[in-house]
């Protein structure tokens, strides 16, 4: 083998090595920033077990006991929005999401109720649930 052939070889070989390296910390950052972490859950999806039918129950039963039927509805709308839940009203349903993003799961935390002539919860119901690769 050559001279010339080596320094090609050589010159090859680094670029390669460059390009992996790039390619590996794109990766590494975005495993990074889309990683879970429970820091950004609010107070009323926090410290849930991982199992999700698990964590779907502790999650009800949480919202359920902290606005029961007959509660007003103002209150559980102001502690969803400042929690984070997004307010998006469906087919006459009020209904609040918190949704994140934490590679390679998609988590959603959804509260969906009804309220009564008096501005009082009628019915109300919540669930968590995930998307995972």
């Amino acid at each position: 083998m050559g001279r010339r052939t080596k320094r090609i070889l050589v010159g090859v070989a680094a670029a390669l090595l460059v390009a992996l390296t790039l390619v590996g910390v794109f990766w590494l950052t975005a495993w990074w920033a889309l990683k879970p972490s429970p820091a950004w859950r609010p107070p009323l999806a926090a410290g849930l077990p991982s199992e999700f039918r698990e964590a779907d129950r502790v999650f009800s039963d949480r919202v359920l006991g902290t606005f029961p039927v007959g509660s007003p509805e103002a209150v559980l709308a102001r502690v969803l929005e400042a929690q984070g839940f997004e307010r998006r009203d469906h087919e006459g349903r009020r209904r609040s999401n918190f949704v994140q993003q934490s590679f390679p799961c998609q988590l959603a935390w959804s509260v969906e109720w009804d309220a009564d002539g008096d501005g009082r919860i009628a019915h109300i119901e919540a669930h968590y649930h995930g998307v995972c690769l």
